[in-house]
Order: structure tokens, then C-alpha cells, then sequence
């Protein structure tokens, strides 16, 4: 039987040092990416920057870590190669709805400097008109009526409330989901939270003491298998159950204000900037705009994987044409400009063949995800008189793959109401559709415009 990873069996792990950070969302994303990021910058800069890991709903990771003393491995695969490392920047996980005064405390602590955030835009539990939480939400109200939170708002606002009893000052809260104004966005949220549960005293102290930057992360990191982690085992001779796999690309940019302390980031690459809303538009319009539009009309033709979508000239054709003419000519408002070289290095990510992106996953909680990768850049088009065509065969394939309808979408995003001529593209988007099938609208972009 091969023996599991533990700091016994791989003596290369660095000491365990003490916790500073504590990370909602103990997913694979978080693993792959800010795990390494603080595991590179202990390195380059040793301290206490070691992160308590809260999985919020399935103990299946909390437990498989949980009993390799934290230890995981990262593969970051190329077209060629695998890089594996084993990652030691995790110190204790948590299962938040079991543990929550754990949570509560470690939230709390003086020790705790940094709040990271990784729940899925569902996660949020916000409204996505009006940005503000959800009070109607059955597990929002439960927060409320005091039970043990298990939401991402409540259980800030547990922590933050005992933190501020204790005197402890000094807490940055980072979102790493991809969402707009993620930082703003959890200050609305938690502040709400506090309005509704009539603590304004509470609601100052955060306002004086807690920072929410925006952040905005980028690498792509599917769901891992149990070939992955033969493959590791076979490499290693250790059986990692935690085992992550990513493409080699990783970026992350912080906005530069924070709150007291933090890791060494901005020496293992991580960019800290004042104003983060190019870099916000630009990641979400064109990575994850075209891995929408991929997710949506690859599956409707036939395709598993964004490298299969990737790996055909016609969805190339086509993804050229979203990124020039319509995502990418979106961020000329940011003083951005994409061009030939910018959009051959994103289809040659995504094109990766091992990298296996399953559709499905992206695709999933489609209403949640396309206001802010497809929607917007959509309406800022329409009101410069330019017709946005690619994203409206983006949209169709949505509805056909969801079983939604058109209102669905302008309930997300109202100001489309106001140009008929979005719903009017859509329509014909979905004809096309169904007079050829994808593959048969996707054959003529191959055809001089």
C-alpha cells in the first residue's frame, strides 16, 4: 500500500510556522494559485503567513488534507511537462459548518492579518442587480436569527464582531472570485449584514479598521482526477488525495491597501496596484468572456474540454472575432488595446491539451457569471453603436444549453432594455442555431469577413 504524503514522508516541507492568513473556500483554485503565491513569498521572506484553510460545505478536502498534515501538491502541466511541487503553506483546514467558533477565533485572532476568499460567485449570496445581500436568502436569514454562520457574510461578521470585543484591529479581507469590484462588494455585504442586524456600532469599527481591496486572479485549474493523482503518485511515490493540477501560467493583482501586515507577495510576482479596474475588466471580458462563450456553444457541438473547443480552426475563427471586435474593443474605455499577440497567447492557454477544463464546469451557474463577462462589455457596444454579434451567439448558446430565456438575462443586467436591437441579435443568433447547428455558424467565420 503506498504510503500518504505527510511531513514524515516528504522531508522536504519548511517549518510549520504560525497562521496569518485565513482562506473561505478550500477549493482547488485556491490551492493551485494563492497557496503558492504565499508559499513562494515565506520563502522569499520568512514569517508567520501560514494559512488556515476553511472548506465551507464538503469535508471530503478538509479530511484528505487533514490527514497528510496539510501537505498537497500542485502540477502545474504544460504541453509538454509536468512541474510538481509539494505545497506547505496550508497549516490547519477547517470545516466551517462543523467548526464554526474555531473559525469565529482564528478569524479573530491578533495573529490573523489577512481574510483571502474563494466561494464561487453564488457564494455571495448578493443581489445581482442591486449588489447588496440578499436578506431574503433562507440561509442569509438563518445568520441572522443566530445561528452558527454558514455563510461567507455571517461568518465574517462573527469574526469581525469578536475581533473588535478583543480590541484586535487591523484586518484585510481579499476576494478572489471573479466578480466586479470584488473588494467593494464584500464591504457592501458585510455592512448590510450589520444593518439588518441592527449593529451600527459594528458597522463604524469595520468602516475604521477593516480594508477590502480588489483583486483579480487568472489561471486555469480543472477539476482534478483520479488519473492526476496517479500520475503524481507514480512521480512522487506518495499518494496525495489533495493532489491539484493548473496550467503553468499563474497572475494575481492586489489593490496596494491594506489594512496591517501581509506576505512577501509582491516578490514572487504578484502585482500591487493602485487602480485595479483594467486589469478587473480585461481578465474577466477576455478569459473568462471567452471561456463562456467556448463553454456554451462547444458543448452544443459536441465538444468535452476547452482544448477540444480550442483545438478547431472554426471556434478559433471565431474567438478571434469576440476578442478584436467586441470583448477586447470593450477595454479601450480602461486605455487598453488587444491585439493579434495578446489574443494568441489566451487561445494558446486555453488550447493546452493537458489541460482537461471540463465545459460543464464553466458553464455552470451560467446567470451569476455572464453580467460581468459578457453582459457588460454587450451594453457599453450597444451604446456606441456597435453591434455585438459574437456575444450575442454567445448568449444564444447559453439559453439553449441552460433553458433560459432572454428576460433572464436583461433581469441581470436592466439597461439592456433599452436597445431592442439585443434581443433582436439574439433571435437571429438562435435561428442560425437552429437552421445549422453550431458547427455550421461556426464554419462560416472561417470565410473572409
Amino acid at each position: 500500500m503506498t504510503q500518504r504524503l505527510s511531513r514524515s514522508a516528504w522531508t522536504g516541507a519548511g517549518p510549520a510556522g504560525g497562521i496569518g492568513i485565513v482562506h473561505l473556500g478550500l477549493g482547488a483554485f485556491h490551492r493551485a494559485h494563492q497557496a503558492v503565491f504565499t508559499q513562494e513569498a515565506m520563502r522569499a521572506e520568512p514569517g508567520d503567513w501560514g494559512i488556515c484553510a476553511v472548506s465551507q460545505r464538503s469535508p471530503a478536502v478538509r479530511d484528505a488534507l487533514a490527514a497528510q498534515d496539510c501537505l498537497f501538491t500542485v502540477t502545474e502541466r504544460d504541453a509538454d511537462t509536468d512541474h510538481v511541487r509539494v505545497v506547505d503553506s496550508v497549516r490547519e483546514v477547517l470545516l466551517a459548518p462543523a467548526e464554526p467558533d474555531r473559525l469565529t477565533t482564528v478569524l479573530a485572532s491578533p495573529d490573523t492579518h489577512v481574510v483571502t476568499i474563494t466561494v464561487t460567485e453564488s457564494g455571495y449570496r448578493h443581489d445581482l442587480v442591486t449588489g447588496h445581500l440578499r436578506a431574503d436568502d433562507p440561509e442569509v436569514a438563518a445568520d441572522l436569527a443566530g445561528r452558527p454562520p454558514h455563510t461567507l457574510a455571517g461568518q465574517l461578521i462573527r469574526g469581525l464582531r469578536t475581533r473588535r470585543a478583543a480590541g484586535v484591529a487591523g484586518l484585510t479581507v481579499l476576494s478572489c472570485d471573479n466578480l466586479p469590484d470584488n473588494g467593494p462588494l464584500v464591504a457592501r455585504l458585510v455592512l448590510d449584514f450589520c444593518a439588518l442586524s441592527g449593529e451600527s456600532g459594528l458597522a463604524g469599527w469595520i468602516a475604521g479598521n477593516v480594508r477590502f481591496p480588489s483583486t483579480v486572479v487568472d489561471q486555469i485549474v480543472p477539476a482534478t482526477t483520479e488519473d492526476d493523482i496517479a500520475r503524481v503518485t507514480s512521480r512522487l511515490g506518495l499518494l496525495d488525495r489533495g493532489a491539484v493540477v493548473g496550467e503553468t501560467y499563474r497572475n494575481w493583482v492586489i489593490e496596494d491597501d491594506f489594512a496591517a501586515g501581509r506576505p512577501a507577495w509582491d516578490r514572487v510576482g504578484v502585482r500591487l496596484v493602485p487602480d485595479i479596474a483594467a486589469h478587473q475588466a480585461a481578465k474577466l471580458r477576455l478569459v473568462n468572456g471567452t471561456h463562456s462563450a467556448f463553454a456554451y456553444l462547444g458543448t452544443l457541438a459536441g465538444c468535452r474540454t476547452t482544448a477540444e473547443v480550442a483545438a478547431r480552426p472554426e471556434f478559433v475563427a471565431y474567438a478571434e472575432r469576440l476578442l478584436r471586435n467586441e470583448t477586447g474593443a470593450s477595454l479601450v474605455r480602461f486605455g487598453q488595446t488587444v491585439g493579434d499577440a495578446e489574443i494568441e497567447a489566451l487561445l494558446h492557454r486555453l488550447a493546452n491539451p493537458r489541460i482537461t477544463h471540463q465545459l460543464p464546469q464553466i458553464a455552470a451557474d451560467g446567470l451569476r457569471k455572464l453580467p460581468q463577462r459578457l453582459l457588460d462589455p454587450a451594453a457599453e457596444l450597444l451604446g456606441q453603436g456597435t453591434a455585438p454579434r459574437m456575444i450575442c451567439l454567445a448568449l444564444a448558446g447559453f439559453l439553449r444549453c441552460q433553458g433560459q430565456t432572454v428576460e433572464s438575462l436583461l433581469g441581470t443586467r436592466p439597461a439592456l432594455r433599452d436597445f431592442p436591437d439585443f434581443r433582436r441579435m439574439i433571435a437571429e443568433a438562435d435561428a442560425q442555431i437552429a437552421r445549422h447547428g453550431v458547427p455550421g455558424v461556426m464554419a462560416t467565420f472561417q470565410k473572409p469577413a
